[in-house]
């Protein structure tokens, strides 16, 4: 049932785009506005529909090719490749060597990324030489690997089908994909808040009625620590937490502990 319930994300992030390119010839700011709908959706969609998924998999092989496909649209990038990061995310915990790490080793310090280069910027980071230490440091089986090709193919018929329908709807596309993974990486910020290197490195939102509806995604800090944990298997153990939610915590680091 929790399953089920979590496509809720995905559902709205389709909704919530279809519904843009329908109005975008005629009400433009309506468009508009459901488009950063659609990106704010794809940031729950992936931390935690798709973030679900990585962690725990369907037994049938079949529905998890379905559901990787799925996710794959969803995301504008192969659900493999993001599944590569998030091991990679769990093994260095934030750390230098984490894909995903709020802290840059620069000129032989460990200092914090800038908040603007990481929310805007996020494609910058090498593909390839993320795929390599994945391979190299085993997170990324060649079983894996095999898969991304196939879904980066899906990806670009994707393209070629709503291009062929309008041009327009590629562009809406990609906008929808940009602004999905400003806010997933703003997101991703507000949880690992580069404040002091070597303390804890995840934060918590322990908002009762924000991990009612969000399904426990406040508690980030709780899911580091068991991320065998089923979300509604969590408990608030008050450790590292925000006064706001992941999404705004970057925006007011100053302030954001309790």
């Amino acid at each position: 049932m929790l399953r089920f319930k979590l496509q809720i994300f995905v559902v709205m992030q389709a909704f919530s785009f279809i519904c843009a390119l329908y109005y975008m010839n005629d009400r433009i700011f309506v468009s508009a506005f459901l488009l950063l709908c659609s990106g704010l959706f794809m940031n729950f969609s992936l931390h935690i529909t798709i973030h679900h998924f990585v962690h725990f998999k369907y037994s049938n092989r079949l529905m998890n090719i379905l559901f990787e496909s799925l996710y794959t649209l969803n995301l504008g990038l192969p659900f493999n490749f993001y599944q590569m990061q998030h091991f990679n995310h769990h093994r260095y915990d934030n750390s230098i060597g984490d894909f995903s790490s709020t802290w840059i080793l620069k000129e032989n310090k460990i200092v914090p990324k800038g908040l603007f280069r990481y929310v805007f910027m996020w494609w910058v980071p090498s593909g390839v030489n993320m795929i390599v230490k994945a391979e190299s440091e085993g997170y990324l089986s060649i079983k894996e690997k095999k898969k991304l090709l196939p879904q980066l193919i899906l990806i670009g018929a994707l393209y070629i089908l709503i291009g062929l329908i309008n041009p327009w709807y590629c562009l809406m596309y990609i906008i929808m994909i940009y602004i999905g993974w400003s806010l997933i990486s703003l997101t991703n910020y507000g949880q690992h808040l580069p404040r002091k290197y070597g303390e804890e490195f995840t934060y918590s939102y322990s908002g009762r009625w924000y991990n009612f509806f969000f399904f426990n995604n406040g508690l980030h800090h709780e899911h580091h620590k068991e991320p065998n944990l089923n979300y509604n298997e969590l408990k608030n153990s008050k450790v590292n937490p925000l006064f706001v939610p992941h999404l705004l915590a970057s925006l007011f680091k100053e302030r954001v502990m309790k």
